[in-house]
């Protein structure tokens, strides 16, 4: 008795896992060629390898995405916590907080620095040192955090903060360094953070536009992800950027 009932069971649970991994692959199917349909000719129809525009996601995001919205789930969730685990890996740190936009990040990371529990902060008025080439998400966080923003020349050659104009620029109400990665460029980190440590300085690297870019430490020369050299670093998966996950 107890194995038939046992048989009958399990005879059951395979056939509504048959039913649904059915089900699944069905609409799997059906929505995977909707997407290549509607998209097939977007490469086909360029002259060149790499066009200038072209769609950074494909027929495994769609699918993926739509597994995310089939949960019920649309604010943080589990899919959510295994990117932040994921990312941290990745990057080499301890821990990665997602948000809703790398603009946001930077709010957050400025915010932190103005915390008044951290034994080293920033107060009302201290002056921080941008790079005068940068987003304006990289400028406005220091501006609501009750700070003031100091531009910094750049190096014509990569289009990142000058070294040389950041010393220019020291002075005693400078408490931090808000450094910005532009376009995959390595700002010279190795000089940078002997001006970070020589001055006792805060730093927050603004890495939006180079997800992936490593340079050298200060003293092997071993690899290290931009990002990961300061206090705090911010990352961006927005539609044009190198990876995305939507706006």
């Amino acid at each position: 008795m107890t194995k038939n009932v046992d048989s009958q069971a399990s005879n059951t649970v395979l056939l509504n896992s048959s039913s649904e991994h059915n089900t699944c692959s069905s609409w799997r199917s059906s929505i995977a060629s909707e997407w290549n349909a509607r998209h097939s000719t977007d490469i086909k129809n360029t002259s060149t390898l790499f066009p200038p525009a072209m769609n950074p996601f494909g027929e495994d995001e769609v699918l993926s995405m739509t597994e995310v919205l089939l949960t019920g789930r649309l604010t943080m969730g589990i899919e959510v916590e295994k990117a932040e685990k994921k990312f941290a890996q990745i990057v080499g740190v301890p821990y990665a907080i997602m948000v809703n936009s790398g603009s946001s990040a930077n709010l957050l990371a400025v915010s932190a620095i103005t915390n008044k529990l951290r034994a080293v902060h920033c107060n009302p008025d201290d002056h921080i040192l941008v790079p005068a080439v940068c987003w304006s998400t990289s400028v406005f966080p220091l501006i609501q955090n009750g700070l003031r923003p100091i531009f910094v020349d750049v190096d014509p050659r990569t289009f990142n903060v000058s070294i040389v104009e950041l010393e220019r620029k020291m002075a005693s109400r400078v408490k931090a360094v808000m450094a910005v990665h532009v376009l995959g460029n390595s700002i010279d980190m190795q000089q940078l953070m002997k001006f970070i440590k020589r001055y006792k300085l805060i730093l927050i690297e603004d890495t939006c536009e180079s997800l992936g870019s490593f340079s050298s430490t200060d003293k092997t020369n071993e690899r290290k992800m931009l990002g990961t050299f300061g206090d705090f670093g911010t990352f961006s998966f927005y539609f044009s950027h190198h990876i995305t996950s939507g706006e």
